[in-house]
């Protein structure tokens, strides 16, 4: 007879003796974040986990996917590093150039209580070694780094072609890689892992393929897997209350399906810790530190990927388009009022006492006019983006900023930068895109979903902005309406009519 786990293996977490086994025996394969990880890893770090690959050996292996995606992202990775180094660098030296300053009110102050030359000549040396040893300890770790080496010399790079040599996967023949392509893009659009969430990037195929690649290999080799890989999103892993639990159970249970092998998943800090138990390797705490640091930055940059729909992108720039008109308007106006002043003041009003409240409030209004006119120029460069109909326009080098969802009508006027403007669009878009994957709701005459065209008795023709699913049986589902005058408004479906109309450009 069965037993109660017999055939649900997937659903359980591994324990001590399976993770020992499959580190120790299996074939351990690496996710490219995981080979570019040493780029980001301070120098004895990168020892540990280098260390750490040679003890596995042979049962190491890469699939061709990760070597192309490797090589893609080394020079970035690389030069992001850099950059950073750079950044704190010329931050001291403006410290510097504005060190002057001090050091010009240290020789006033001794002048003016009469210092004694040795205390003043201290406190000079303390301004001046304070940046002197912050300068020293931060050139050293660059060089350490080796981020200043330079893209050509890559000792990083040379010492990973000696340890994959005869380890690395051959590429799919044209015919299997079209038709895995097609099975990624299937499994973006029905959330299926691995790889559904990374659907806003400009190709999300890139996931599957390492995992198709991969499968293939343990069918190959009989070996239990170890697929290791920087990411926490869900689409690798079970997560519960912001844990990472263990490996997604439809990919350990699709590894014994396809490849006949027990599976784990795990992240490199994990690697890292076993590795100090089951291969006898000294990895330090701060390795592991630093490589859980990397998984958590890792996890925030995920988030700011958004996949933001064909609809949803319209909705955007049809709001943005009226925010710019009340924007240009308001220019004219406050322009017009400028004119006025301007024509008081050189006339009527040269001289006199009313001059001067007249030349306060003129001032006022260039002020006022300044600032809508940058704003109506950032809601511009706003405007460009949205109509571009990228599906992935909020991408990883804009940062979110968790701020909240502001009012929809108000939303675009409250931006100052063409930054902030983009934050704020993705802030919205990441409730609209919630929306989205509640499905669609039933209205007369057909399904809507948020984007689509309705028709209401009361409100007239609008744009479904959101869906509110019922939360008790025999509730009615709501939808937020984007109306025509930029304001917005709860209805029930069941007061809808589903409408065809396809957007401005085709209405009678």
């Amino acid at each position: 007879m069965p037993g109660l786990s017999d055939g649900f293996e997937h659903y359980l977490v591994p324990d001590a003796e399976a993770v020992k086994f499959t580190i120790t025996k299996g074939l351990v394969v690496l996710d490219s974040n995981v080979l570019l990880e040493l780029y980001r890893f301070a120098a004895p770090a990168r020892n540990d986990l280098f260390d750490v690959l040679e003890r596995i050996g042979e049962r190491l292996w890469i699939p061709h996917q990760v070597r192309l995606e490797f090589h893609r992202n080394r020079l970035s990775v690389m030069s992001n590093q850099e950059e950073s180094y750079q950044e704190v660098l010329k931050t001291i030296d403006e410290v510097r150039q504005s060190q002057s300053a001090v050091v010009s009110r240290i020789r006033e102050l001794a002048k003016r209580v009469l210092l004694p030359t040795e205390a003043r000549d201290e406190l000079l040396q303390l301004v001046s070694r304070g940046l002197d040893d912050a300068e020293r300890v931060m050139t050293e770790l660059r060089s350490a780094h080796g981020s200043s080496s330079g893209f050509a010399q890559d000792p990083i790079l040379e010492r990973l072609q000696r340890l994959f040599s005869g380890r690395v996967g051959e590429p799919l023949e044209p015919g299997e890689l079209d038709a895995v392509r097609e099975e990624a893009v299937r499994r973006v659009e029905a959330q299926e892992p691995p790889g559904y969430k990374d659907g806003g990037k400009s190709d999300p195929a890139g996931d599957y393929l390492v995992w198709y690649q991969t499968l293939q290999e343990a069918a190959m080799r009989k070996l239990p897997l170890l697929f290791v890989t920087r990411d926490a999103k869900e689409d690798w892993f079970l997560r519960m209350k912001g844990q990472t639990i263990c490996g997604h159970p439809s990919l350990i249970a699709e590894a014994r399906e396809v490849a006949g092998v027990p599976a784990i998943i795990m992240q490199t800090q994990s690697l890292l810790h076993h590795a100090r138990s089951f291969l006898e390797t000294d990895v330090s705490e701060e390795t592991i530190r630093q490589a859980e640091d990397s998984a958590v930055q890792a996890s925030r940059a995920a988030t700011r990927a958004i996949f933001v729909q064909a609809p949803l992108l319209e909705t955007m720039a049809e709001l943005a388009s009226r925010q710019t008109d009340d924007l240009r308007s308001e220019s004219e106006r406050l322009q017009g009022a400028i004119d006025m002043f301007v024509y008081e003041l050189e006339g009527r009003y040269r001289e006199g006492k009313g001059r001067e409240s007249r030349q306060r409030r003129l001032e006022d209004l260039r002020a006022q006019a300044e600032e809508v006119a940058v704003e109506l120029a950032d809601l511009q460069a706003a405007l460009v983006v949205l109509k571009s109909n990228s599906h992935s326009i909020m991408n990883d080098s804009v940062r979110l900023s968790w701020r909240g969802r502001p009012s929809r009508t108000r939303m675009l006027s409250l931006a100052k930068s063409a930054k902030r403007q983009v934050e704020m669009l993705q802030d919205w878009s990441l409730g609209l895109a919630s929306a989205v994957t509640r499905g669609v709701v039933e209205a007369s005459g057909g399904a809507v979903s948020v984007g689509s065209w309705v028709v209401h008795s009361e409100h007239g023709r609008a744009r479904v902005a959101d869906i509110r699913q019922p939360g008790d049986e025999g509730d009615e589902a709501q939808v937020e309406l984007l109306l025509p005058d930029g304001t917005t408004a709860w209805v029930k479906c069941g007061e809808l009519r589903a409408d065809g109309y396809s957007g401005p450009e085709t209405s009678e």
